[in-house]
């Protein structure tokens, strides 16, 4: 049941782009934390251009040129045509309603009722919903991606061209009725993972934290709730008043998560229709909207039985 008072939620933050002059000052600054290598990773070549795009686009020439160097970035050429390929229809959402993954997400709820709480006073998205979601994007926290943010953004953003990528794409796509198709989507992936890029930049500035040491998913969504860098600035809320938006810290990310859903519609009241068109546009696939809203029913039954 939704608390009183109703209270509108705060109006998102940070639009993207609107805070890059004051982020350079900082870039500026986190040169000191960039070592330069004596000689280039292999394989960095291929991010000559995204380095000149970034530098066009008003980021300090020391500080790409730094970042790009250091031996942690590696350009992937198989993100890009993951992405390409990726099939929503093979995840075993099923795997979510198990009893033993319902449990331990019971727990959680349990461990951390009273934030849970907070947070649904402000923002009026259920404590259920919000565990739910925390369950299914990454397993109440177990699994925050295997890779760096960083260069899975920055591969994708370079992989525009389909010869830096052809060996990896499967062959369907290259049929010569699909090839064309393929450029255009490359293109286009590679412009929004571009975008992507700067968000993350951004964000690891205004946070002060090593751009480098931000893990993200396959595609670059990083922290407890998986946002995209464009949406962590957007909606990104600092719960615990450190002065931080840290979304790899239960306050932060569970509080941004409510913040999006309310931002998006999210309502007290809503028939199950409506739930799940809110939901819908944390993730555009029914699948995953219908499990959210299945495992936040089946934690609702089980604090009915508890009280």
């Amino acid at each position: 049941m939704a608390p009183e008072p109703r209270r509108r939620p705060p109006r998102p933050r940070h639009p993207v782009g609107a805070g890059l002059r004051p982020v350079l000052a900082l870039l500026v600054a986190a040169l000191v934390l960039l070592a330069v290598p004596a000689a280039a990773a292999p394989g960095k070549a291929v991010f000559a251009p995204l380095r000149q795009r970034l530098i066009r686009d008003g980021y300090p020439p020391a500080f790409v040129h730094s970042l790009f160097e250091r031996p942690e970035v590696r350009f992937d050429p198989r993100v890009m045509p993951r992405k390409l390929t990726h099939d929503e229809s093979r995840i075993d959402y099923a795997r979510f309603l198990r009893p033993e993954r319902l449990a331990r997400a019971h727990a959680f709820l349990d461990r951390n009722r009273d934030l849970l709480v907070s947070i649904e006073a402000r923002f009026l998205v259920p404590k259920e919903i919000k565990v739910a979601i925390l369950l299914v994007e990454t397993d109440l926290g177990r699994y925050l991606g295997a890779g760096r943010a960083f260069n899975i953004l920055a591969s994708m953003a370079a992989a525009g061209d389909l010869e830096r990528v052809r060996p990896w794409i499967p062959g369907r796509l290259l049929r010569p009725e699909t090839v064309e198709k393929t450029r255009r989507l490359l293109r286009k992936k590679a412009r929004w993972a571009y975008e992507e890029l700067k968000a993350l930049i951004e964000y690891a500035a205004r946070n002060g934290q090593d751009l480098l040491s931000i893990r993200g998913s396959i595609f670059g969504a990083i922290g407890l709730c998986q946002f995209m860098p464009t949406n962590a600035l957007r909606f990104g809320v600092d719960e615990d008043g450190d002065g931080r938006v840290d979304l790899f810290e239960k306050p932060d990310a569970l509080a941004s998560m409510a913040n999006y859903l309310r931002c998006h519609g999210w309502e007290p009241e809503m028939d199950r229709e409506k739930q799940e068109a809110v939901i819908l546009s944390y993730n555009p696939s029914r699948p995953y909207a219908r499990t959210v809203l299945a495992v936040a029913e089946r934690l609702q039954d089980m604090e009915t039985r508890v009280r």
